[in-house]
């Protein structure tokens, strides 16, 4: 089984360029700021929404700190080891079985043609089974991590949702390595915004 990478995965579930986000109904012009402010905007997200109403996310510290990104990912990780595991034993046990047939051919210890022939058919239904159980494992595993993923973007996209109620900007770009050139760092709202998903994520969990 292809080895692949979490911390891939999860970026792939969450970066689509941007959120595209709207004022969520108020009548307010995106560069007019709220009158709640929270630390973010204490901090400078009144130049911010003077800017443009543009603010941006860091996708790897949505991954690395939002508790529900981190408990998922190990997860993923323990079941795909899970998987790793058990495909190299039965991989290793379909090679010391050829192996072994190998060595009876060249010791004489198989007489008959016969008896090669089932031999060889056993090894190959083998091999095949192992075939088979490895695309299970893909399928299961791929559904697996796309059921989280699901869930991850409808967490993060239903907190920009609600968190933009509040601060009321046009855009919020998702930014990843170096996909944004350069933007103001006032305009960086990821603290704020990982703040805010791990405190809804506990208070959902406790509930």
């Amino acid at each position: 089984m292809k080895k692949l990478s979490i911390t891939a995965l999860l970026a792939s579930a969450i970066i689509s360029g941007l959120f595209s986000l709207s004022s969520c109904g108020n009548n307010a012009k995106p560069g007019k700021a709220d009158n709640t402010k929270t630390s973010a905007q204490q901090s400078g997200a009144e130049d911010k929404t003077e800017k443009g109403g543009i603010a941006y996310v860091c996708i790897d510290s949505i991954i690395n700190n939002y508790d529900f990104c981190t408990e998922h990912s190990k997860v993923l990780q323990n079941r795909m080891n899970s998987i790793q595991a058990s495909l190299n034993a039965k991989g290793k046990a379909l090679q010391n079985a050829a192996m072994n047939f190998q060595q009876k051919v060249q010791s004489g210890a198989i007489t008959s043609r016969e008896q090669a022939a089932k031999m060889q058919a056993s090894l190959q239904k083998q091999q095949a089974d192992l075939e088979r159980l490895q695309n299970k494992y893909s399928e299961s595993f791929e559904k697996e991590r796309q059921k989280y993923n699901d869930a991850m973007r409808d967490s993060i996209e239903s907190f920009l949702k609600d968190y933009n109620k509040d601060h009321k900007y046009s855009i919020i770009l998702s930014r990843v390595e170096n996909n944004i050139l350069y933007a103001d760092k006032s305009m960086d709202i990821t603290e704020d915004v990982v703040n805010g998903l791990n405190k809804r994520y506990k208070s959902s969990k406790s509930k």
